[in-house]
């Protein structure tokens, strides 16, 4: 069953990119060939991005968390979810990991998928925020108010973090057309930085230790600045494959968590984790802000992300929350 009761400790910092989900049309899904709906050895594909965020997974597939469960799990990255939602939908993934907002504007849309778990939250400094953080080389910019007339770079349009953008500004009186959006993919965000082209970034690690060691810093917008310890992404599944594989999903959720508690609760084996699939130079490893990866929660809990979401325009009311959840 989805972790969704009340969580009874805090997460630790958090970090991870933002991953934007392009909502697809709403149809059918047929439930793939991954999977038994008994206790048999079922075969799974994780729709993943290659990013801090999955670290967990990773470090759960080593220990056999997964195999103790009888699932054989598969691992196939992607650059972003508008692979990933398809391929959960059609069946050719069984899980798949996203951003919140980016789940909540598809379900808004029709698209047949549905929330399992928290996959990680952000942390409880806005100034240091690895999961999303806007960092700035300029040293006009210190406050959000400074950010009036900027251009401000972000992953993609209509997604978490212009939520997080939009949500700032709102706070400190700042107009949200007062400032130009800008999409450019994360990894490029240090250098746009460094050569001026944007004025600020919204990244996460291991970028946001990257643009620190070319001189940026960071300003109070961050996942963290929406709500402290907020969790912001989680893994979901194809509505017809959960009908009709009800164990399978009941099994991978089990293991999902002890991957998740597993990883926050040995740091170190997390970092290490890091290396053996982020192309990371000497020390970044050592050096980036951890997720969060505690998983449960509750519904309240996810609302007030939800809220915002609503407030930035991205959905029209709270409806796909629930849709998203459904339990």
């Amino acid at each position: 069953m989805p972790v969704f009761h009340r969580r009874h400790r805090l997460a630790a910092a958090a970090a991870a990119a933002a991953i934007a989900l392009t909502a697809v049309s709403a149809c059918g899904s047929d439930s793939g060939g991954g999977g038994k709906s008994g206790s048999g050895k079922a075969d799974i594909t994780l729709g993943v991005i290659p990013i801090i965020d999955i670290a967990p997974i990773k470090l759960g597939v080593k220990k056999g968390f997964f195999a103790e469960q009888n699932l054989n799990v598969k691992l196939q990255e992607s650059q972003g979810g508008a692979a990933i939602v398809p391929a959960v939908v059609s069946g050719d993934y069984q899980f798949g990991y996203s951003n919140i907002v980016s789940l909540l504007v598809a379900k808004s849309k029709g698209v047949p998928v549905k929330m399992v778990s928290v996959g990680a939250r952000a942390s409880d400094d806005e100034l240091d925020d690895g999961s999303g953080q806007l960092m700035t080389s300029s040293s006009s910019i210190n406050t959000v108010a400074d950010l009036a007339g900027k251009k401000i770079a972000v992953n993609t349009l209509k997604g978490i973090n212009e939520v997080a953008v939009r949500t700032s500004l709102e706070k400190s009186g700042v107009p949200g057309d007062d400032v130009s959006l800008v999409e450019v993919p994360i990894p490029n965000m240090p250098a746009a930085l460094k050569s001026g082209d944007v004025d600020a970034a919204m990244m996460g690690e291991p970028f946001v230790t990257v643009a620190e060691k070319q001189g940026a810093h960071p300003v109070p917008v961050s996942y963290a600045a929406m709500g402290k310890q907020m969790p912001f992404a989680g893994w979901f599944v194809a509505e017809r494959y959960a009908a009709d594989n009800p164990e399978v999903v009941k099994r991978f959720t089990t293991a999902l968590e002890k991957s998740l508690r597993y990883a926050e609760e040995h740091p170190d084996e997390a970092r290490a984790t890091l290396d053996s699939y982020l192309k990371l130079d000497e020390g970044v490893s050592a050096a980036v802000t951890l997720p969060g990866w505690d998983p449960t929660t509750s519904r309240d809990e996810i609302e007030n992300l939800a809220k915002l979401t609503v407030d930035a325009g991205l959905i029209d009311d709270l409806k796909p929350l629930d849709a998203l959840l459904d339990q």
